[in-house]
């Protein structure tokens, strides 16, 4: 994995504003990472490849994580920050193929990738989207060692299917334990590393576009020329052309 440049995050960045969530994460890895083979980048599971995000939110903007939360409880604003390392699932060797067994059924399947979640934004409703990702993980199915249908598996199974996946990708799966300071109410609340990320790259983006207007209209500089220069000396320049 490498940093980007000023230049090649921004073209990233400009494609993605007409792709969906997923397609940006690849999006971002395959520029990072041009090792990989074509498509083994939307082929990684979730919490691979929101591993791999993570490394490279660290090159390119540091350790440290900022959010800005409403308590559910008061509706207080509150920011907490915390390291990159603090939300991350211990590295073990994932098998490409999973199984369990509950209620006489024995599933084998495979973890969603980005490839995935693509395919589930076509769904209507969230519940079609669950059951579309169930029957695109499971690889077989069998009740009592006789093949069985996968579109007729009870609830039950559905459920232990789902927490199977979680327990093999816990990087997938993660959530931020806040508290209050001004109620003291605790709660849990979901983090997508993927998603804070590009909203982090988007907000970066439409700051450095601004700079490069404002550099470009008092030294006539040209774009590549603005994004060149190192941040601390564009932001020298930006604080001289504004005197």
């Amino acid at each position: 994995m490498r940093a980007l440049g000023a230049a090649e995050l921004l073209d990233v960045w400009e494609r993605g504003l007409r792709q969906p969530p997923a397609r940006r994460a690849v999006a971002l890895l395959e520029a990072a990472c041009p090792d990989l083979r074509p498509g083994e980048a939307a082929a990684l599971p979730v919490g691979r490849r929101d591993a791999c995000l993570l490394d490279l939110r660290e090159l390119l903007l540091g350790p440290d994580v900022t959010i800005v939360a409403d308590c559910p409880n008061c509706g207080e604003q509150l920011d907490s920050t915390f390291r990159a390392t603090d939300i991350r699932a211990e590295a073990t060797p994932v098998e490409p193929t999973q199984t369990i067994e509950a209620d006489a059924y024995r599933i084998a399947f495979r973890l969603p990738a980005s490839d995935d979640l693509l395919a589930l934004s076509r769904a209507p409703d969230r519940a079609d989207a669950r059951r579309m990702l169930i029957d695109r993980c499971i690889l077989r199915a069998d009740r009592s060692g006789a093949p069985a249908d996968v579109a007729s598996l009870p609830e039950s199974v559905i459920a232990a299917v789902a927490a199977g996946m979680t327990a093999a990708d816990p990087q997938a799966d993660v959530e931020l334990a806040l508290s209050c300071p001004a109620c003291a109410h605790a709660w849990h609340s979901a983090f997508d590393v993927a998603g804070f990320f590009w909203q982090e790259i988007h907000a970066w983006a439409k700051f450095t576009l601004r700079s490069v207007h404002t550099l470009a209209r008092a030294y006539g500089w040209r774009e590549a020329e603005v994004l060149a220069l190192s941040p601390t000396r564009r932001q020298i320049y930006l604080e001289l052309a504004r005197q």
